[in-house]
């Protein structure tokens, strides 16, 4: 009954944690750290009352109390998707999480995810992706948003609420699926302040205005989400769509929890709202390794130490810590013969250092043999033979053995099944 009443009361939840939210920057570090301390003591006190949680604090030696400062977590063991996608599935079909929100995740890294939570804390992830949207600068009564197509929306399709038609938070929905010259008129035509797709879906978009000369509308803000944006990546949606381009990183089972802004270099933390640690392979925090991200307003089936499937690099100064670089979701590796492999980051860099080099994927065929396929710049410097040569002879450098290269060019790569896209395809068994 009380869960029924917080799925009605959804938007009052909504403003009431709007308003309550920082939204300036000074407030972040100021205020933010402080609640942070506050709502982690919640958090551990009421997770040590799940059967679930309790047996990982206890097999860690941790009791609540231990737990003073976000720090303290890294006493915790980290939470895998394979751990998480258990524990959903033995709870998903009690009668007390019956009215509960249930959203899926795309799979990227594996099978969907089905995660479960109530009305209120829905309420309060929807509050604070507002709130990134206000940091960027967004005026809610004044702007016009247009997003994605989300399945798990409940609202798509539905006539505009009271407030939509007095003018705030004014919102349409754009057809990622429709062709290319479809989305762009239904952008020049709504003009929305904010846009916000997936990222391969925005730079399938993208590429066709660069190929075509067609211009769209520029935003005042967007940001291409759920996937890493590389260097090559901002460059071409900069020129492309303007210099609006924001990074809010999180995921459908944490909600936003980093935003790097326009012109910034670090990404800063909702201390407010989440923990943020960087641990090294055996669980200690590190300046790079593995992002780990605790919710704080997720206290009824929490996610403490949850291993998003990222890696980073922090920094700390005046002992608040920024996140300097996200590497991104993990693709396959490079495999060889004796077990060896060789990852994306390291070959990062000759992609990195190629203007000319628009999108790429590689495919591992055998032990022997790579499929490339590849999109140039129309106004590349370099003829397709010539990047053959360079990507092929510089990455044979990088491997600990050589490979053949077969190059597949295309107007734009497509997406995997799921929306996303791998940059590492491996067809082959890791090896010996």
């Amino acid at each position: 009954m009380f869960v029924k009443l917080q799925k009605k009361l959804m938007n009052v939840y909504l403003f009431a944690d709007l308003f309550r939210m920082k939204i300036h920057l000074r407030d972040y570090f100021t205020e933010g750290v402080d609640l942070q301390q506050k709502r982690l003591h919640r958090l551990v006190r009421k997770a040590y009352q799940i059967p679930f949680y309790r047996e990982r604090f206890d097999k860690a030696g941790v009791r609540p109390e231990d737990i003073v400062t976000g720090d303290d977590l890294a006493k915790l063991p980290v939470l895998t998707k394979d751990e998480l996608r258990e524990w959903m599935a033995s709870e998903i079909e009690k009668p007390k999480y019956r009215d509960y929100i249930v959203d899926t995740t795309s799979g990227s890294t594996g099978k969907p995810l089905s995660i479960m939570m109530s009305p209120r804390e829905k309420a309060y992830m929807k509050a604070n992706w507002l709130r990134v949207m206000l940091v960027a600068g967004y005026n809610p009564f004044t702007g016009k948003t247009m997003s994605r197509i989300n399945a798990h929306d409940e609202n798509v399709g539905s006539r505009d609420t009271f407030l939509q038609r007095l003018g705030i938070l004014r919102r349409a929905y754009l057809d990622q699926y429709a062709p290319e010259e479809e989305m762009i008129r239904q952008i020049n035509a709504y003009r929305p302040d904010f846009l916000y797709l997936n990222k391969s879906e925005l730079m399938r978009l993208v590429l066709y205005c660069k190929r075509t000369g067609t211009r769209v509308w520029h935003p005042r803000f967007y940001d291409p989400i759920s996937e890493k944006v590389t260097e090559n990546d901002r460059r071409l949606f900069k020129e492309v769509l303007g210099p609006g381009l924001i990074d809010a990183y999180g995921s459908a089972e944490t909600g936003s929890c980093l935003l790097r802004l326009r012109g910034k270099k670090n990404y800063i933390i909702h201390y407010d709202s989440f923990v943020v640690n960087v641990i090294d392979d055996e669980g200690n925090l590190a300046d790079e390794g593995r992002l780990v991200i605790t919710p704080l307003y997720k206290t009824d089936l929490p996610l403490i130490n949850y291993q998003i499937g990222d890696s980073a690099v922090c920094s700390e100064k005046n002992g608040l810590r920024y996140v300097k670089d996200i590497k991104g979701r993990l693709n396959d590796y490079f495999y060889y013969e004796n077990g060896e492999v060789t990852s994306f980051f390291e070959v990062t860099p000759v992609i990195a250092h190629c203007s000319d080099i628009l999108q790429i994927r590689f495919i591992e065929e055998t032990y022997d043999l790579i499929h490339v396929q590849i999109v140039r710049d129309e106004n590349a410097k370099m003829s397709r033979e010539e990047i053959e040569t360079y990507v092929s002879s510089n990455l044979n450098k990088i491997f600990k053995k050589p490979f053949e290269f077969e190059f597949e060019w295309l107007d734009a790569i497509p997406p995997d099944p799921n929306g996303k896209l791998r940059m590492i395809v491996s067809k082959v068994k890791p090896g010996a």
